[in-house]
């Protein structure tokens, strides 16, 4: 496994709430199914994995297996930083923890019927961990992956791949369209890229979090470092990122990580003001 070399970084991490469409609360019933998939949220969040109920969402996922050891990542690159590493997700059950924590970051401290906010969450994660697979299989015909930041592998410790996974983010590698200098730039004119032989590549990153209990450590900061030299590695000379005005933390870390504001606008399902910074190497 090749390693990144950077310098320890005293950034704040943050989770990247308000990117996602508000969902409207509303009276629903709870199926059995329903109240398994609840019981399993409870399960992750306590990291108490001796036990987990089988349901339609996991059958084929091993929560129980052990994080992947260096030997089994020998030739994928990694950013070592701390007491963490970031790198591509490998497995299943690591998409699954990475729809988990957006799950609990996006209804984090949100008011409203408890029961109802978990069938929310699991709704939320089954649709996400579906939609992530496919993604990062290449099925929607664009280049994405899933990052993850994991707790270092140690020979004296045995962890699950639940509780190793702490943070993690997408990127995905798109071309911008002809006469644009940003994605985004002539939204009005949208047509499907046929050729894109000659059109300049960028790498788009979404879905930044982490988990609750490990933030201020320089996850957040050293995940994007990551992806800043992936991108470089492909040849890939622009990274760019969408955050909400009012979210500051997240703001200031882009800026510490000299991303520089591209432009100002809504977001269309939310109506909040998006600021899209972009990262030029």
């Amino acid at each position: 496994m090749s390693t990144i070399s950077f310098p320890r970084t005293n950034f704040f991490t943050y989770a990247c709430k308000g990117s996602s469409p508000r969902h409207k609360l509303h009276s629903i019933s709870l199926t059995p199914t329903t109240k398994m998939n609840t019981k399993l949220i409870g399960l992750v969040r306590k990291e108490d994995h001796s036990v987990l109920p089988r349901t339609s969402l996991i059958t084929h996922l091993k929560f129980n297996s052990l994080e992947p050891s260096d030997e089994d990542l020998f030739h994928e690159k990694k950013l070592v930083f701390g007491n963490y590493v970031a790198r591509q997700a490998v497995r299943d059950e690591e998409l699954w923890v990475a729809a988990y924590l957006r799950a609990e970051t996006h209804w984090e401290d949100q008011p409203g019927d408890e029961k109802l906010i978990e069938h929310l969450k699991m709704d939320f994660i089954e649709r996400e961990f579906n939609s992530l697979k496919m993604r990062c299989r290449g099925q929607f015909g664009q280049i994405n992956k899933c990052v993850v930041a994991v707790c270092k592998p140690d020979l004296n410790v045995q962890r699950t791949v639940i509780k190793s996974v702490v943070g993690a983010l997408d990127i995905s590698i798109r071309h911008l369209l002809h006469g644009e200098t940003f994605p985004g730039q002539h939204k009005k004119y949208r047509f499907p890229i046929i050729n894109t032989k000659n059109l300049q590549k960028y790498a788009y990153v979404s879905n930044l979090c982490t988990r609750k209990s490990a933030r201020r450590q320089g996850i957040g900061s050293n995940m994007m470092r990551f992806v800043i030299e992936f991108a470089k590695l492909s040849g890939i000379k622009s990274v760019y990122v969408h955050v909400c005005r009012d979210n500051k933390p997240a703001f200031n870390l882009y800026r510490k990580l000299n991303f520089e504001v591209v432009e100002m606008a809504n977001a269309a399902l939310e109506e909040e003001q998006m600021y899209l910074l972009c990262y030029k190497a």
